[in-house]
């Protein structure tokens, strides 16, 4: 009786799916319109058009990834995977422009690149037919029914790594139980990232899972622009620089007067604020303004000495700044977002201060925090009270620096042990 309500399940996800085939047009069209994708993300989406395999005669590993994170993740797999076994081509699959870039940036002749098709039956068929894979790799929270189906079919191997799911998804999934139960069964390995996640797919029936390493421990660390970087660190030698990274709206008041406390008591002190949205940004300078306070963009390379608030005026560039910086005051935090990957700043070699607000990274900040490379500081007067600790004590930097780069390089050598199990298991002994 289970397997025809299951059938039954994924018989509707299928038609309804299907059903998308008709206004995928129209919806690509619109979004084509509004700039959210190119032409080659268009057709490659609606499975129309193919990247070209350079080397027909390497096998192809699939690996997916939908936003920014995951696919900084999901590149993390892809060198591992190609330092350890040179008879292999990657075939790294994005959803958004942003992280199509990320891969363009990243360049390799053994990565190719190409859109994933919808998850329409049509057009996941096209795409299997035409790439083959013998193995696939999806990242993080990337679900797609059909895409899981059809990989089972095919008897592709499918393994799901840096698995998140959040208590949204685990609600919806279980009030789908019976599609649930054939689709998370079919990855060899559910690799979970946290204790939550962990839990959600045991609730869930899974058997199939292992609590891991999250694999942003072995993720390449941010670019640093080396111009850019001497340049600002000429013009600041002698300021303490501390950076409040991905600031959301509603904390931009607790950032500005931070700032103001901070400069008060230690005017040589210099905050890098970045930004999670256009509107903060927006929020920040008329707070600034409104006070005749004086600021700077970044990037910059005509910098005022006298302006200790610089404002990261893009996307993409937060190396430079966290390498400049000795704090990193992490944003998501102290408002009910859930905080953001400290990790990126960690890597770079700040200290992470955060609020209390941290489940969407839960467990890696409960481990940091143990390692003391972060610490909580719920409200202004505790940033206040910590940045403070680390201007008097300068030597207190380096003994947590030095802690934060033994912990780094251990975790990275947990992810790709993991890696190189899958790759035994599915292509056999590698060297």
């Amino acid at each position: 009786m289970k397997k025809i309500f299951q059938n039954l399940a994924i018989l509707i996800y299928v038609f309804l799916t299907n059903l998308f085939f008709i206004f995928g047009y129209v919806y690509m069209t619109i979004r084509r319109a509004q700039s959210k994708e190119t032409q080659k993300s268009f057709k490659q989406k609606l499975a129309q058009n193919f990247s070209s395999i350079t080397d027909t005669d390497k096998k192809i590993i699939w690996i997916h990834a939908a936003s920014i994170g995951e696919t900084y993740s999901g590149l993390s797999v892809a060198k591992i995977i190609l330092k350890h076994n040179t008879e292999i081509c990657i075939l790294f699959t994005t959803a958004t422009l942003s992280s199509a870039k990320i891969l363009k940036d990243n360049a390799n002749q053994r990565i190719i690149h190409q859109f994933l098709p919808l998850d329409v039956k049509i057009f996941v068929k096209r795409f299997l037919n035409h790439w083959s894979p013998v193995l696939s790799i999806f990242m993080e929270s990337e679900i797609w029914p059909n895409y899981y189906l059809e990989l089972d079919r095919r008897r592709i191997p499918l393994y799901l790594l840096n698995a998140r799911l959040s208590e949204k998804s685990f609600r919806r999934w279980n009030k789908l139980k019976i599609l649930a139960d054939r689709i998370f069964s079919i990855p060899k390995l559910i690799s979970c990232q946290d204790n939550d996640t962990h839990k959600r797919y045991k609730q869930l029936g899974q058997s199939n899972i292992r609590l891991s390493e999250n694999i942003k421990y072995a993720n390449t660390p941010l670019r640093t622009n080396k111009k850019e970087y001497e340049y600002l660190k000429n013009i600041l030698e002698k300021k303490f620089i501390y950076i409040a990274a991905s600031v959301h709206e509603k904390e931009t008041e607790l950032f500005y007067n931070l700032h103001k406390k901070i400069q008060e008591k230690y005017p040589n002190t210099v905050c890098i604020f970045a930004p999670r949205h256009t509107e903060t940004c927006n929020k920040m300078i008329s707070l600034f303004d409104a006070h005749d306070d004086s600021w700077s963009y970044l990037p910059n390379y005509e910098l005022k000495p006298d302006h200790n608030l610089l404002i990261v005026n893009e996307v993409g560039i937060l190396g430079t700044y966290f390498e400049l910086s000795k704090i990193a005051v992490i944003g998501g935090s102290f408002d009910k977002i859930g905080g953001h990957n400290p990790i990126e700043a960690i890597q770079k070699n700040c200290i992470v201060l955060h609020g209390e607000n941290t489940q969407n990274f839960s467990d890696i900040y409960e481990s940091l925090d143990k390692l003391k490379c972060s610490f909580l500081a719920n409200d202004a007067n505790l940033i206040m009270q910590k940045i403070e600790d680390f201007i008097v004590q300068p030597n207190k930097t380096t003994d947590i620096l030095e802690n934060i780069n033994t912990i780094i390089s251990k975790k990275k050598v947990v992810v790709e042990n993991e890696i190189i199990d899958i790759l035994n298991s599915e292509l056999g002994e590698i060297q």
